[in-house]
């Protein structure tokens, strides 16, 4: 799948490609004022388009990749609703603890794609001492598919299932110094399907660290913790452990996948193992990170964020509620990654004649500034692609619980120009 620039769209794949988003030819975001001309220009002022900041490095980008998903959700008895069987039986039936609830590990592949900037200046208006600001947005589209293959233990099944879709914008917001006073921050709005909406924000970073991110360890974060008081005994949650193959979890034998290394105790206690360990054989080259939170405290910012749950998730009490979600967590990595792309070993490139080149899940169009003759033992190129990672982790609350819900996810760009300025090519 290749990620084209199309004239006249803000953004859009190539037909029957998948994932594409686009606005209307010529469509961009301004103050409306504008329209009157000076005279009646209120908001402030802006030379071109509201920056993006570090989303630059997202703007008009799609990134295949995937990793691993922990879901806890509600196991219930009701009658002709419970759809969950097992290969072998669970005892203590549901609801009865601990099998009132089904750990579903899902190893997925994902596409996550950004459009171009939607905006010239998108106006938010202050008040009294408060200066208007201008931002500017991309909207992105992402969708996951389970590859959970119970036969390989690996993330190739070759029967696909849809597990999660959704749409939103990441929004640059510049640093204000009245109301409120903070940095400037990103803040990223997204809708999905079941019926949440989230607003995220952080700090926007702009310090770039040089090598592999320094990913954290999170130790037990995976086990589910009380928000409502009880004097009942401390759950237990015996699907956490590998070798218990008669408790209510997808899938529920993981001898395979413990074999593979896909899904550990140690994975399934904490899933940034799996960035860990796949970055030790990724060339990392340098790392921009941003953390973001849908609480404000977490986020370091003065207010705002959050999550809304429909009328069925949020339930109508508290401790009533149908896996409402509480709050959502999420680093992003952006990476700078190093590749020696092969060069059509025996051939000789045209100066400015664009030459296709797929290496390692990147399809790499490279148009050299000279003609260059490739020897037929061959030669390479080096080149620098931005690729992400990411951590999240959604707090969904049923009953007396809180139930971690985790993802983990290494992704790299479908398509890489290498132009003819690019400084790639001097060497060769």
């Amino acid at each position: 799948m290749s990620y084209s620039d199309a004239p006249g769209s803000s953004s859009k794949l190539s037909s029957g490609q998948g994932q594409r988003i686009s606005v209307p030819d010529g469509w961009k975001w301004t103050d409306a004022d504008s329209r009157y001309g000076d005279d009646y220009r209120s908001g402030p002022k802006q030379d071109g388009d509201a920056p993006l900041g570090i989303l630059t490095y997202l703007e008009g980008k799609k990134f295949l990749g995937g990793g691993l998903n922990m879901l806890f959700r509600p196991n219930n008895i009701v009658a002709g609703a419970n759809t969950d069987t097992f290969p072998n039986p669970i005892s203590p039936p549901p609801p009865q603890l601990p099998n009132n609830n089904v750990l579903e590990i899902n190893l997925f592949q994902e596409t996550l794609t950004f459009s171009t900037a939607i905006g010239q200046s998108i106006p938010n208006r202050g008040f009294k001492c408060q200066g208007d600001i201008c931002l500017n947005a991309i909207m992105y589209v992402q969708t996951v598919n389970d590859v959970t293959n119970c036969k390989t233990g690996l993330s190739d099944s070759q029967c696909p299932s849809a597990i999660h879709a959704e749409n939103g914008m990441f929004v640059h917001v510049p640093a204000t110094d009245k109301d409120p006073v903070v940095g400037a921050t990103i803040n990223r709005l997204g809708s999905i399907p079941h019926g949440v909406s989230i607003n995220l924000q952080g700090l926007e970073e702009t310090a770039v660290v040089q090598g592999a991110p320094q990913i954290t360890p999170r130790p037990n974060c995976t086990t589910p913790t009380r928000f409502i008081q009880s004097t009942d005994p401390p759950e237990a949650f015996p699907a956490l452990v590998a070798a218990n193959d008669d408790t209510a979890r997808i899938p529920q034998n993981l001898d395979i996948f413990v074999k593979t290394g896909t899904i550990t105790d140690e994975i399934m206690a904490d899933p940034t193992t799996v960035l860990r360990t796949v970055n030790q054989s990724r060339n990392i080259l340098s790392t921009l990170t941003l953390t973001m939170s849908t609480s404000d405290q977490t986020a370091n910012v003065p207010s705002g964020g959050g999550v809304t749950n429909n009328a069925f998730l949020a339930g109508t009490a508290v401790g009533k509620s149908n896996a409402s979600a509480a709050s959502v967590d999420f680093t992003l990595w952006i990476e700078t990654v190093g590749y020696a792309v092969p060069l059509p070993a025996g051939t000789t490139l045209k100066a400015g004649t664009p030459v296709t080149v797929p290496f390692e899940g990147i399809t790499y169009t490279l148009t050299p500034p000279k003609d260059i003759v490739v020897p037929a033992g061959g030669q390479s190129i080096p080149v620098q692609v931005t690729e992400l990672q990411y951590f999240q982790m959604v707090v969904l609350q049923f009953g007396i619980l809180s139930w971690p819900h985790p993802t983990v996810s290494t992704l790299k760009p479908d398509a890489w120009s290498v132009d003819q300025g690019d400084a790639a090519w001097n060497g060769l």
